[in-house]
């Protein structure tokens, strides 16, 4: 049983006249009779009665026409239903975020814009460092992570693009004798305690931490390792040490922590958009299409 020929059959049934049905469809009459008359020998019943009064549809004609109407609705929303997961409108999105993202306005920003504009596309958030990111980009088990620089043996599989970059900011405890400074930098902090983000992670602020202080000329004294930055700057305020923030984390608003710019070349850190290169997803492809407003951080 063909679509086409229950088409024709729903066109003669609604018009009760192979005349009016044959124009609805945009063909001429004889092709609309010789479907019906194939529908017919294939179902081995007549139809419809033909006569100068058009088309009356039989028993079985009334029989049949219920079931080819959900036919065809049925194949029409399948195919509305393809349609609109090629085109990327449904189906599903996993975004992985390390856990400072948050804070920033412009991860936020994009998921408010995807969700605005793709609603019946389900996003599955994972917090994850960026190294994990890149694990599950290349495994498959996520689509687009939002990451900071990192060192990975695959960096250079994982398409990266640049989306904000962060001023990198000192806190420090609001008693320290340095917080009465509007600025500072890193060599005047030689012999302080450190918060450092945990080797165990493969967090880049941590190895970005290490050389910034390298090349004021020294290596940081440890005094704790953590896994999140809301972490670090707690233990600010708790006065065990001092560490390095993205300016966003001055949301966070711990109490007994100040901020301070820093003077050192390179005292910033990189939002990136990463993602795999062969990934066919259309919701990625519709993700990657956004653009963050610009904005502070």
């Amino acid at each position: 049983m063909e679509l086409r020929h229950l088409r024709a059959f729903l066109a003669v049934f609604e018009e009760r006249n192979f005349t009016r049905a044959a124009a609805r469809l945009h063909i001429s009459q004889p092709p609309l009779s010789q479907q019906i008359q194939a529908l017919e020998a294939e179902l081995g019943v007549r139809l419809f009665e033909r006569g100068r009064g058009g088309a009356t549809p039989t028993a079985a004609g009334r029989s049949l026409m219920p079931r080819a109407r959900a036919i065809l609705d049925q194949m029409h929303h399948a195919a509305e239903q393809a349609r609109r997961a090629g085109r990327g409108e449904t189906g599903s999105l996993a975004v992985g975020f390390a856990g400072s993202m948050p804070f920033s306005l412009v991860m936020p920003q994009l998921l408010r814009d995807f969700r605005a504009a793709w609603p019946d596309v389900a996003l599955q958030l994972r917090e994850q460092p960026s190294r994990a990111q890149i694990d599950d980009l290349l495994a498959g088990r996520l689509d687009v992570g939002f990451i900071r620089p990192t060192s990975h043996e695959h960096w250079d599989a994982i398409e990266r693009r640049l989306i904000l970059r962060e001023p990198l900011l000192l806190a420090l405890h609001t008693e320290h004798p340095s917080a009465r400074h509007e600025r500072l930098s890193l060599s005047a902090l030689r012999d302080e305690p450190f918060i450092l983000y945990s080797a165990t992670l493969g967090s880049g602020l941590r190895e970005q931490t290490l050389a910034l202080c390298l090349a004021a000329g020294f290596a940081p004294r440890v005094a704790q390792e953590v896994h999140e930055m809301p972490t670090l700057i707690s233990l600010v305020s708790a006065g065990i040490g001092v560490g390095l923030v993205a300016a966003s984390m001055q949301r966070a608003q711990m109490p007994y922590v100040r901020y301070l710019p820093l003077e050192d070349a390179g005292a910033y850190s990189d939002i990136l958009l990463a993602f795999k290169r062969d990934n066919p997803s259309a919701p990625l492809h519709n993700f990657l299409a956004l653009r963050p407003a610009s904005s502070d951080v």
